[in-house]
């Protein structure tokens, strides 16, 4: 199978404008738009749901889905309920894309799901989604129209966490940047995860979350996408990551420890996520970020492309508009190589 691309969208206007920039996403040649779940982030965000709804009513081809929501802020009952309604209306277009939910949570006062809780929610899920008897809290319910093909992947960025998507998931949403060498630690992970649930390649889906800027000024490119690097720097294995990315992972000084709001990948004021990003160096920016060009940012997806990966799931650095000048580069500049 051919690799697939998508596009991440932000909740912006109203559910109807979604509509119309779904409806224009699909005619530029994507495969996919999910959409993120954070409700009320920023008092911003609204109903991701009705807005993919809106989006499967204005196209015919494109898969949507929840990108990515969480077993904490919604239960993974209504969640069901939720994915199953927009797959139905969509005519079998639904993805579920669900990890532990640390930015949705926090902002409720809450911590993000355990690894237990995402195995127990996938196993819930996939019965429901499959139509067999489900125990819902000492009462069985089954699906009277069920849709088994409904595809459940999980968002990871840890070796825990990516293991478990290997054993357990339809397929993995890999966030670890856009260094290939990052990449193929990731992937590390999910075969051993695969291999302790007995799994075959072409049973988990290899997906990756990739930060874009097509620009042909690639300093402002990468003083545009700086954030998104100082935000990995806060992952747990950021020391591995970046050593597999032949760099030593950028340190972040004690006057930059504060977050501009909500938080540094959200951040509504973007001058101020750049300014306290300022301690990653160009070189980590240009290993974690395709940028530039839109053949140079189609050669450095081509080197992730090679490591045998399914899908890329593309987004620009903002949560308060929508990815315009991506979707213009991607579809204009970069797609066009990609599938040459």
């Amino acid at each position: 199978m051919s690799v697939q691309f998508g596009l991440r969208v932000p909740m912006v206007g109203t559910p109807q404008d979604t509509g119309a920039y779904a409806a224009a996403v699909e005619a530029a040649g994507f495969d996919f738009m999910w959409m993120p779940d954070t409700p009320m982030l920023a008092g911003q965000w609204r109903d991701v749901y009705i807005h993919l709804t809106c989006a499967a009513l204005e196209t015919s081809t494109m898969r949507l889905g929840p990108g990515v929501t969480n077993p904490i802020t919604r239960h993974p009952v209504t969640t069901s309920s939720a994915i199953v309604t927009l797959d139905e209306v969509s005519s079998g277009r639904a993805d579920l894309v669900v990890g532990t939910g640390y930015s949705s949570a926090y902002i409720v006062g809450r911590k993000a799901a355990t690894l237990a809780n995402m195995r127990a929610s996938t196993a819930l899920w996939r019965s429901i989604f499959s139509g067999a008897q489900t125990d819902l809290g000492g009462h069985e319910m089954a699906l009277n129209n069920p849709c088994p093909q409904l595809p459940i992947y999980l968002a990871a960025s840890g070796p825990k966490a990516l293991q478990l998507a290997g054993e357990v998931a339809d397929g993995v949403l890999i966030m670890v940047g856009a260094a290939p060498g990052c990449v193929s630690w990731a992937l590390e992970q999910v075969e051993i995860g695969m291999a302790r649930g007995g799994r075959k390649r072409a049973d988990v889906r290899r997906m990756l979350v990739v930060n874009a800027c097509v620009d042909s000024d690639r300093d402002r490119a990468i003083d545009l996408m700086r954030p998104c690097v100082a935000n990995l720097c806060r992952n747990r294995m950021s020391e591995t990551l970046f050593a597999r990315a032949g760099l030593d992972a950028p340190k972040r000084p004690a006057d930059m420890m504060v977050d501009p709001y909500p938080d540094l990948s959200h951040a509504a004021d973007w001058e101020e996520a750049k300014r306290v990003s300022a301690f990653v160096p160009d070189a980590a920016v240009e290993a974690m970020i395709p940028l530039g060009s839109g053949a140079e940012v189609a050669a450095h997806v081509r080197s992730l492309v090679d490591l045998d990966i399914d899908a890329i799931w593309f987004r620009d650095e903002a949560s308060w508009t929508r990815p315009d000048a991506l979707l213009e580069g991607l579809s204009s500049e970069v797609l066009p190589l990609l599938r040459a």
